[in-house]
């Protein structure tokens, strides 16, 4: 029986509450298990530290140092064997038969490695064998050093007490699938699981002609699932009328179509359902239906606006009702840049709280807009709130340390409460103890903006001092409270959007400018008038990485062909091209930074040698060179290229080129970046031969977004100094022509 469903909700405020901060809604909702777990088909699957989240190697220190990851399972997974490949190493001090590195599943003791007596520290390989029945859905590994240099009385904070184990350790599982029943409520499971740790790789199958609200309702569906996908990243291979022989499926279809193994309900305006992959009963099928294209559109925003009110199988949907559009920079995981955001927006009260002498960092993820204006930059305003356990008055070596995507920002001492008294003759009173022993205090700071980068991360980190008691005396008591009060704040309200395009940094990093309104209702994709299955692959692709960057799903963007992109005049433009089967390649070559002659050359042209035009343009749009650069060797593979739009003033223009189709991958392989890459998308032109980028700056630039005139005049003659002497100059003449005047009316007023 198909239910049915009428959506009145706000675009403006509506998915915000599913998808704030790039992370998928937590829906209590039970995973209904069809079958059995199966017999067969195994598969396995590999992940270092570094994946499951410990960016750099994790050191254990102390007499009992301990750290770890997270890994979870997925639904439709359950694991028969896990397997853990250890790199390590450890301080030759150590006394081997009484030291040790305990490995914990979710406390439960996995595995005791003993440390051999060595000279010199070296890398050692062990591999540990975690049992399955320590495994749940959410699993934690924990590594344990017990640690000792002598058989005497220790130090247990002694230099000589360390361990470290490699990020690029391995950890491999073996899991058999599950079967599930197809239930709308698990959405966007098992599509797109948030337990898993692994990069997305979901088809989406067109069926039937492929037209542009077919491929709108498509970007829409992988926007919403690269949002839910985040950093770990998304693929979405496009297919046309064919069903993936094995896993998980997108499919947008009309009831003019079919195919063969399908069994579909009848369509009557626009559905959502759940299926079955009929090559692969594990596998599932979510169908985008309509009678026409323009119904298919409708049911894909319904699905990524109204996911948390689908249940069963499948749904039509009778009504769709937009009441708001969204506004510039109000995307869920963009840091409001209209008032101060607080902290309990940004993580929650929890994760905030830490106790122990050294219980690692405090960390708040934020995406800043990418064209926040810098120059004279003040630094961004941060209102710090803390609470810490103060130490006996003769320990005043413990500090909060604040840093800003690693790099230290200020470090506040985190004194005693009879030091802080003796600082201020009228602190005691703001100095008493809380019920819970901790003490309350409050501090400014600002962040540099050379700090801040397209995801950044305040990282606050409470370190507190060992009290030393003597020989024999000294213990380690987790006594030690530290806290970030959630009401504390960061602000970028005071800074303009302004910047200089084009900047494929941006772009790549934020998706910007397209991601200046979150449902890219600004944004056209043209593709070419006869486009081919990798180019909607690569259109598929961008738009999951676009909705990763703004943690909200292109319900608004508008895909068209190259023969109707006069249309969209007012907008932002993404091409997508490859070969010569994009005409605008040939029309709009003037406006384009450069231009294929004969391959493998890539030429740059526009020197501008106009000296009053210069004058006016910032030194960061210096020319790069006199006449022409040239791309020599070897031809490129693909090429990303920024452009004003030729359209209309102050718009922009992505184009994304492959030499040939499957060349596509390499720009969205190179926008993903990772280990491997020697340099990053950034400048006018990208040059991609595989892991090697080469760039170069715009000889010219137009700019995006709007000053304060008073900030515009200081900022254009700080940045020209030719313009600042010459009106320094004529200021200077006209003030000596006006006192000259005014003189010699003086003068003449004496003589009378």
């Amino acid at each position: 029986m198909i239910k049915k469903l009428t959506f009145t909700f706000s675009l403006l405020v509506a998915l915000p509450l599913q998808l704030h901060a790039g992370n998928a809604p937590q829906k209590s909702v039970a995973i209904p298990i069809a079958a059995a777990v199966k017999t067969s088909e195994k598969s396995s699957h590999q992940l270092t530290l570094k994946q499951l989240g410990a960016r750099f190697p994790i050191a254990l220190r102390g007499v009992d140092g301990r750290d770890g990851v997270s890994f979870n399972v997925r639904a439709d997974e359950v694991v028969t064997q896990a397997r853990l490949k250890l790199l390590f190493s450890y301080s030759p001090a150590m006394l081997t038969d009484v030291s040790h590195i305990n490995v914990l599943v979710n406390g439960e003791v996995a595995a005791s490695l003993e440390l051999p007596k060595q000279t010199l520290p070296a890398t050692l390989e062990r591999v540990v064998d975690l049992p399955p029945r320590f495994i749940t859905e959410y699993n934690k590994i924990d590594f344990q050093l017990i640690g000792h240099y002598t058989d005497k009385c220790e130090d247990p904070s002694h230099s000589s007490l360390w361990a470290n184990i490699s990020n690029l350790s391995t950890l491999e599982v073996t899991s058999q699938p599950v079967t599930l029943t197809s239930d709308l409520r698990m959405l966007p499971r098992p599509f797109m699981d948030p337990r898993d740790a692994r990069q997305l790789q979901l088809p989406m199958v067109f069926v039937g002609p492929v037209d542009n609200e077919m491929l709108g309702a498509a970007g829409t569906v992988s926007s919403w699932f690269g949002a839910f996908a985040g950093h770990r990243g998304a693929s979405f291979p496009a297919s046309l009328n064919t069903l993936p022989g094995k896993g998980h499926a997108v499919v947008f279809m009309t009831d003019k179509q079919a195919l063969p193994g399908l069994s579909l309900p009848a369509v009557s305006g626009p559905m959502i359902a759940m299926l079955s992959n009929p090559h692969d009963p594990d596998g599932k099928l979510l169908l985008i239906m309509g009678r026409d294209s323009q119904e298919l559109r409708i049911a894909a925003t319904a699905l990524t606006i109204g996911t948390t009110a689908l249940e069963g199988s499948s749904m039509a949907i009778t009504s769709l009702i937009k009441t708001a559009g969204r506004q510039p920079y109000d995307a869920p995981n963009w840091l409001a840049s209209h008032r101060p955001v607080r902290f309990s927006e940004l993580s929650n009260s929890a994760a905030m709280n830490v106790s122990g002498h050294n219980p690692g960092a405090i960390r708040l993820n934020m995406r800043l807009p990418p064209d926040l204006f810098r120059w004279n930059d003040p630094g961004i305003p941060v209102s710090l709130k803390y609470r810490y356990t103060p130490q006996p008055s003769k320990s005043e070596n413990s500090s909060l340390l604040v840093n800003f995507n690693e790099q230290l920002v200020r470090s506040v001492p985190l004194l005693p409460v009879d030091r802080l008294s003796s600082l201020l003759p009228m602190l005691p009173m703001l100095t008493e103890l809380l019920p819970d022993k901790t003490l309350s205090m409050a501090t400014r700071l600002n962040v540099p903006m050379y700090m801040v980068g397209h995801q950044s991360q305040l990282q606050l980190n409470f370190k507190y001092d060992y009290s030393k008691e003597g020989e024999c005396r000294d213990i380690i008591v987790d006594n030690m409270r530290g806290a970030i009060e959630p009401d504390s704040w960061i602000d970028i309200s005071a800074y303009p959007h302004y910047l200089a395009m084009p900047n494929l940094g941006v772009f790549s990093g934020s998706g910007f400018p397209f991601t200046r309104l979150a449902d890219l209702s600004e944004t056209a994709v043209i593709l070419p008038d006869a486009p081919i299955q990798q180019e909607y692959t690569t259109y598929l692709g961008v738009m999951g990485r676009l909705g990763a960057s703004t943690g909200y799903p292109a319900t608004a963007v508008s895909v068209a062909r190259a023969a109707e992109v006069g249309n969209f005049a007012n907008k932002d433009l993404l091409l997508i091209a490859s070969g010569d089967n994009q005409p605008l390649l040939k029309t709009w070559h003037p406006a384009m930074t450069v231009h294929s002659s004969t391959q493998p050359s890539w030429k740059l042209f526009g020197m501008d040698l106009n000296p009053f035009n210069w004058a006016l343009t910032s030194a960061f749009a210096a020319p790069i060179s006199a006449m022409t650069a040239l791309f020599e060797g070897t031809a490129p593979r693909a090429v990303m290229l920024g452009f004003e739009s030729p359209l209309a003033r102050g718009r922009s223009a992505v184009l994304l080129w492959g030499a040939q189709p499957d060349d596509l991958s390499e720009a969205l392989l190179a926008m993903s970046g990772g280990d491997g890459f020697v340099s990053q998308i950034k400048g006018a032109v990208s040059v991609i031969r595989g892991k090697s980028i080469d760039t170069l700056e715009a000889n010219s630039v137009y700019y995006v977004g709007s000053l304060p005139w008073l900030t515009q005049i200081r900022w254009r003659l700080s940045e020209n100094f030719p313009l600042f002497l010459a009106l320094s100059l004529a200021s200077a003449l006209l003030l000596a022509a006006m006192a000259y005047v005014a003189l010699k009316h003086l003068a003449k007023r004496r003589l009378v």
